[in-house]
């Protein structure tokens, strides 16, 4: 049987980490805090199996593969008390987990056999800080009429279409605790918010980075560059590691995060479905 643990307990599934899990800041953000997410193990007292769920993001799978006293229920788990917590807690629609190796993926996919599957790959990047100062000279100027910022509580307060707080409390339990913990950079005419870099996901030093630019007309035109810029900047002075994770098959984002120095680290196999 799959079981929610309580908040506090979350620090019970760190004995199921390995030292080299691409997925350990999220995992660690999620079990300290900081970011929103819930944590499901076979066992509350002591866990052998667990799945991580980053709230509306994605859900992680650590521990033994093989383990049916969690894998007999995970499809019918899935279905039910994860679909509904998506759905209550972020209006999700779709079920997304990254499968960290075959003994999961194949545990995973005989749980929503009943499913049309989709799969991908879930890319992680290493930032290079040699190579964005040698890019970063292309970078195209802002143009007139735009302002570069950093995202504090007066940016938050001032944004007229709410972006910026829909955005933080997505990954964040509050505006506050995104204040305390993250950093963030955006571009903006007057005060309307044309794109943002933000943490998305914060433990220690180590910083996820999220970015994106909200109105069609305003993309491709280095907007979110130079928030990232911005960003990258702000991680070096301050002794910061910014991480850059995409999915394979967004382009856009692989090209951003290759002209802003990050280069292909890791991969793990991602499975998806429409609820």
């Amino acid at each position: 049987m799959i079981r929610r643990l309580e908040p506090k307990e979350y620090a019970k599934i760190k004995t199921l980490l390995s030292p080299d899990n691409v997925n350990n800041l999220t995992i660690h953000a999620i079990i300290n805090g900081t970011n929103r997410g819930a944590i499901y193990v076979d066992d509350v007292e002591q866990p052998r199996t667990a799945l991580v769920d980053q709230t509306g993001v994605i859900s992680i799978f650590v521990g033994d593969a093989a383990n049916e006293a969690f894998t007999v229920d995970l499809g019918t788990f899935i279905e039910g008390e994860l679909r509904r917590y998506t759905t209550e807690s972020c209006g999700g629609t779709h079920f997304l987990a990254v499968v960290p190796d075959e003994a999961w993926e194949e545990a995973v996919t005989k749980a929503i056999s009943h499913r049309e599957i989709e799969t991908d790959w879930e890319y992680y990047y290493q930032f290079n800080p040699e190579q964005f100062q040698a890019r970063k000279i292309s970078y195209r100027p802002l143009p007139e009429g735009y302002t570069l910022k950093r995202i504090n509580a007066g940016v938050i307060e001032n944004d007229p279409d709410n972006i910026l707080i829909e955005v933080v409390e997505e990954f964040y339990h509050s505006v506050d605790d995104f204040l305390q913990w993250g950093v963030g950079f955006c571009v903006c005419k007057g005060n309307r918010i044309v794109s943002a870099c933000l943490s998305c996901c914060v433990h220690e030093r180590d910083h996820e980075i999220s970015v994106e630019t909200y109105e069609e007309a305003d993309m491709n035109k280095g907007f979110a560059t130079l928030a990232c810029a911005a960003y990258m900047e702000h991680c070096m002075e301050h002794g910061l590691t910014p991480h850059w994770t995409t999915l394979e098959t967004n382009e856009e984002s692989v090209r951003l995060g290759t002209k802003l120095g990050f280069a292909p680290k890791e991969k793990c196999k991602i499975l998806e479905f429409e609820y």
